[in-house]
């Protein structure tokens, strides 16, 4: 191997050297005459040769038609090479395309400098041009695949984005940027925490948790998953479910990750209450089992228990501590009560309801324990709220349990506040506390018969509620913040026109009465 000197320069392309133009003097008109005029001429080579320009050319018959191309425009046409070189001193770069001159003699009378592409030579600039068109075409195919695949990305109503491994935003689809109110620009590049529109919106990758999909993708090199729960800015329970894709290059290395989330709130919330549903039939069909087993045992036990309480010629103590038994036995009967009416089925009532009026009458039923309890009433209804169809009795009774469950969130005292409305078509009626607020999974599981969760413990009034919302094809809804009261709304079904007329003097079938108000 040749040792290099040092005062030798390093190597280097050619192309690098300088930008130059090169002033190009074609000699003949054999094959390939027509790509070289393209390839000087054309703007798509600029990426691969030097600039070029066309000085003239020697050896083309008056009669060709190719005079008369775009290529040809306004360039001098020459009778031979000598002729070429003395018009134009300046040319450095000579190809000769067979015109029937050896090389060393055209390589003689060349201008100075010059250099000499051959016949032979110039097949290579003619591959260069099959290249690039075939790399134009390729690059048009390309253009138009990622232009579909971007289009179709857009229209997702999910959140797409394509994350390096170090966790930066190489692209994103369009509902991100509706989301963030973001231009793609402002955003690729930046950290993966920059998608994030707020303290109530999961992150799309956290490199610092360990359990983020994200990361699980970039560590096992398969896809990864979780999901994510949320309260919403208004208060509102939203369910979210992540998808990442990891993306491998040409070495096998994890370059890449596509995130893909989700929001399944109303899938979600439709689970859970179906869910609920079935666990209230159940404990529907159970109470009913329970109640009537336990029911002709007891009624006996208390017959006996307030004899025995009345005796006379008892002990003192002994008919106190028979007292004690009949009282028991008492709570035990309301208790057994209550579980009949959580079992009956609640009947269809087409009857009016005035909502606004069933509110008053609930508070003013609340309000001795409420004030007893330090807790004020705020009452806000919209005059003339469309009567619902509902029954009387029962929708008051709603409203008194959650009335009394707001009481209950507030042992230290506050104030709860009610409110009617109308949204869409429907009669809203809701009844806020100021109380400690609600914890994600208390929040999804309140309307559970029996749920104990968090300094709370719920028993059969707020799943009577649902049953019974429910079932007069209304909706319940709940709202709240770990740290700021919680909100629970009615959304009632309005009475049809016409509808008391044509059931007028009916009475209605299997109408069950509420849990007295206990949750």
């Amino acid at each position: 191997m040749t040792q290099q000197r040092e005062d030798t320069p390093d190597a280097y392309c050619v192309l690098d050297a300088d930008d130059r133009e090169y002033l190009v003097g074609v000699v003949g008109t054999g094959p390939g005459f027509d790509t070289i005029l393209e390839i000087v001429a054309g703007e798509e080579f600029r990426e691969f040769l030097p600039p070029m320009r066309l000085a003239g050319v020697a050896g083309l018959e008056p009669g060709d038609p190719r005079r008369r191309g775009a290529f040809l425009a306004g360039v001098p046409v020459y009778a031979d090479y000598r002729e070429l070189f003395a018009a134009n001193p300046g040319i450095n770069l000579v190809v000769e395309l067979r015109g029937g001159v050896p090389p060393r003699e055209l390589a003689a009378v060349m201008p100075p400098g010059a250099s000499l592409i051959d016949s032979t030579a110039s097949f290579f600039l003619c591959a260069l041009s099959n290249a690039v068109s075939v790399g134009a075409h390729c690059r048009m195919r390309l253009d138009h695949q990622k232009l579909l695949l971007e289009a179709i990305v857009d229209e997702v109503q999910e959140d797409v984005a394509l994350l390096s491994a170090a966790g930066q935003v190489v692209d994103l689809n369009r509902n991100i940027l509706l989301r963030l109110g973001k231009s793609k620009d402002e955003l690729v590049g930046q950290s993966c925490r920059a998608l994030r529109s707020g303290p109530d919106d999961p992150m799309l990758c956290d490199p610092a948790d360990p359990a983020c999909p994200f990361r699980l993708a970039l560590a096992t090199g398969k896809k990864a998953e979780r999901l994510h729960t949320a309260v919403s800015a208004d208060g509102r329970l939203r369910y979210y479910r992540t998808y990442t894709y990891p993306v491998a290059d040409a070495s096998g290395r994890i370059s890449h990750v596509v995130v893909f989330r989700r929001d399944i709130t109303d899938r979600t919330v439709g689970e859970i209450n179906a869910r609920q549903a079935e666990r209230i039939e159940t404990m529907g069909r159970l109470s009913s089992y329970l109640a009537h087993e336990l029911r002709n045992p007891m009624f006996a036990a208390s017959g006996f228990a307030r004899r025995l309480a009345n005796m006379t010629e008892l002990p003192e103590a002994a008919r106190e501590r028979a007292g004690i038994v009949v009282a028991e036995l008492t709570r035990m009967e309301a208790l057994l009560k209550q579980f009949l009416e959580f079992a009956r089925p609640v009947g269809r009532v087409t009857g009016e309801t005035d909502a606004n009026q069933a509110v008053r009458t609930a508070v003013e039923a609340v309000r001795p324990e409420a004030e007893s309890r330090g807790v004020g009433f705020s009452v806000a209804l919209v005059p003339g709220v469309a009567a619902v169809g509902f029954d009387p009795a029962l929708l008051k009774q709603c409203l008194v349990n959650l009335l009394r469950n707001a009481v209950e969130a507030m042992p230290g005292g506050g104030l709860v506040a009610v409110s009617s409305g109308r949204d869409a078509d429907r009669v809203r009626v809701r009844v806020a506390d100021s109380g400690r607020g609600m914890s994600l999974e208390n929040l999804e599981n309140m309307f559970s018969p029996f749920y104990k969760g968090d300094h709370c413990e719920y028993g059969l009034g707020l799943a009577m509620v649902k049953k019974v919302v429910d079932d007069f094809g209304g909706a319940v809804e709940a709202v709240g913040q770990p740290g700021g009261g919680c909100a629970i709304t009615l959304h009632l079904p309005p009475a049809l026109a016409g509808s008391q007329d044509a059931d007028r003097g009916q009475k209605p079938s299997g109408t069950a009465a509420l849990p007295g108000g206990q949750s």
